[in-house]
């Protein structure tokens, strides 16, 4: 039985043990078994749960993250670590006279009375309320300086409170301080991201708060292992992003495969998160937290970059730098050559960054219901030095990533909403409020003057680009299109939720053909007469379809559900939920032989 004891909480106790001796070795943290200062001064941030017996600070870590100090510890109650709850703690530049901010999706009916009595009660204390309580949204503040207050809910800050779901964090003296679940639920929390996520709490801040001014970002520095590039990005030479290109047209030029190419096929170590993206003889591929990157031609790895926290969304490419952004809301420029990170900056959770003419766009996505949106931010950073150029408030909120052609930059609304800002300056230049009832996560497509949009509803939309006059509007396949139509000379390729895949005309959007597909289709990429979708059952098939009549040439089956496929130089790449890279002759399917099958560690 030992020092631990027998029991669930024991075992408990023993795993976040584990756990936080791991998190404060990679971190080079310091790490303490107990601390009675700690137990002492925060044993009031959890409710005692009817324990008589005193809280223990238990498992802490301590170190420097984002340029800020933290720690990490679990406050224990009882006996046997039956009550467990664990405290993120982030100093802040200087004191505050707040007491408590705090967050919370319960009824307000029940919890905002409560509330109003605990607070305004007291002489000198202050409630501020925003948000929607039609959707049990709140935020409360208790200050005995209401000026304080009113600076602290800056618009950055109110807008990054909405699209995370923080139970409560508070300001005690020095500390911005959230305490984690309890039960079950705490398996599922990352100390680290709750981190990284209250640091940049305190950066979106008022900077009158602290008297100093904040920096336009804040630089992460590379592990201690890499050395980090010296030269500077290069936003020039080949590119590759979401649906291809910044107009995210999925169109890719035509190329045979390489003399000797082999097909190929990886498994990497972690479920994919992302598209893969081909440029300039390598792949880039997303997968937990982690940005591997491949050998285009033989898949041996090249090198892979730690970013974390889980990233998100297709990487993109320009020149000698890949952009990726995480789930902890930074935007990461790596060096295309070995993965060290250049610059790092705070841009919000966002959908895939877009790379045109120097400028990465990116767009942070919103948390939505049918009652109440939340707004997004459309940002513009300069992809040589990190530096944000400009920003635009989205009122609508979007979940997709932007398009950008012709000097505009298109973004569409979590309801199917289209705007055009300017790239010059982020200034809106039209606006179609074509609202519906249906989440909308389709990206714009951008060809010819002429903007492309499918929706949550399961209709496509053609806009002219320059003005925002909506061209043709049709009903494709009663189910949601969730990824940017490929555009061809002539056709519109859209791929959906439920039905499979069709092909409309540009001109007007009448139907050529139709390729069911029970459980619907990825988004449909091209090179020359010939198109490439992942579809068919259960999404586990690689097809090529010729685009005069939609029918398949070859079928590949696929060992898990596969995401959209990409092409470069007469290969077509896809990636599946096991984690496999499969990489294939785009004409011929040919699969790879044993020797070309390989597992990363």
């Amino acid at each position: 039985m030992g020092r631990w004891g027998i029991g669930t909480g024991y075992a408990e106790l023993r795993r976040r043990r584990a756990e936080r001796q791991r998190l404060a070795a990679e971190q080079g943290w310091e790490f303490r078994e107990e601390s009675p200062e700690l137990a002492e001064r925060w044993r009031d941030a959890v409710l005692s749960g009817g324990h008589d017996t005193p809280p223990r600070a238990r498992f802490a870590a301590t170190g420097t993250l984002d340029g800020h100090q933290v720690t990490v510890f679990d406050l224990v109650r009882g006996r046997g670590g039956d009550g467990i709850r664990t405290v993120h703690l982030v100093e802040l530049p200087r004191p505050l006279p707040l007491v408590v901010v705090s967050r919370n999706m319960l009824g307000p009916d029940r919890l905002l009375p409560l509330l109003r009595r605990q607070i305004l009660q007291k002489p000198g204390h202050h409630l501020y309320e925003s948000g929607d309580e039609a959707y049990d949204t709140v935020h409360l503040v208790e200050t005995t300086d209401p000026d304080v207050a009113g600076r602290l809910l800056t618009p950055a800050v109110r807008e990054f409170a909405d699209d995370h779901l923080w139970l409560e964090w508070r300001v005690d003296d020095r500390w911005l301080c959230y305490v984690g679940y309890s039960g079950p639920s705490a398996r599922t929390e990352q100390p680290l991201a709750v981190l990284r996520s209250l640091t940049r709490l305190v950066d979106l801040t008022d900077p009158a708060l602290w008297g100093r001014p904040r920096p336009a970002h804040t630089r992460r520095p590379a592990p201690a292992a890499a050395t980090p590039s010296t030269s500077a990005a290069t936003p020039t030479g080949p590119a590759a992003m979401h649906r291809g290109d910044p107009a995210h047209t999925g169109v890719h030029p035509e190329a045979a495969a390489p003399p000797g190419f082999l097909p190929w096929s990886t498994r990497l170590p972690e479920r994919p998160t992302s598209s893969p993206v081909v440029c300039a003889g390598t792949l880039y591929q997303n997968a937990g937290q982690h940005c591997y990157a491949l050998d285009a031609l033989t898949g041996e790895p090249r090198w892979r970059h730690d970013a974390q926290d889980r990233l998100t969304h297709t990487p993109a490419v320009a020149g000698d730098t890949v952009y990726v952004v995480g789930e902890d809301g930074l935007l990461y420029a790596l060096a295309a050559a070995d993965g060290t990170e250049r610059w790092s900056t705070r841009v919000g959770a966002s959908a895939a960054p877009t790379v045109a003419d120097g400028v990465v766009y990116t767009v942070t996505m919103s948390m939505f219901t049918l009652r109440h949106t939340r707004p997004s931010t459309l940002i513009a950073t300069d992809a040589r030095t990190g530096r944000r150029r400009w920003e635009q408030h989205l009122p609508d909120g979007s979940c997709s990533a932007a398009a950008v052609a012709d000097g505009l930059v298109h973004v569409t609304g979590v309801k199917g909403q289209l705007g055009a800002y300017r790239v010059k300056d982020g200034k809106r230049v039209w606006y179609d409020d074509n609202a519906e009832r249906y989440l909308a996560l389709c990206s714009p497509s951008v060809a010819d003057g002429t903007v492309y949009l499918g929706t949550g509803a399961g209709l496509v939309h053609a806009f002219d680009a320059a003005t925002g006059r909506q061209r043709w509007g049709v009903e494709v396949g009663f189910s949601a299109i969730d990824d940017s139509p490929a555009i061809t000379d002539d056709l519109l390729l859209v791929g959906d939720f439920r039905t499979g895949v069709h092909a409309l005309n540009r001109s007007d959007g009448m139907r050529r053909w139709h390729l069911a597909g029970p459980h619907g289709a990825s988004a449909v990429t091209v090179a020359g007469a010939d198109a490439w979708v992942v579809g068919l059952a259960r999404n586990r098939s690689l097809l090529r379809l010729d685009l005069a009549t939609g029918a398949a040439h070859w079928r590949r089956a696929l060992d898990a559900t596969g995401g959209s496929p990409a092409y470069a130089d007469g290969v077509v790449y896809v990636t599946t939920a096991k984690g496999t890279v499969l990489a294939l002759d785009a004409l011929t399917g040919r699969r790879p032989g044993r020797r070309q099958r390989r597992r990363l560690s």
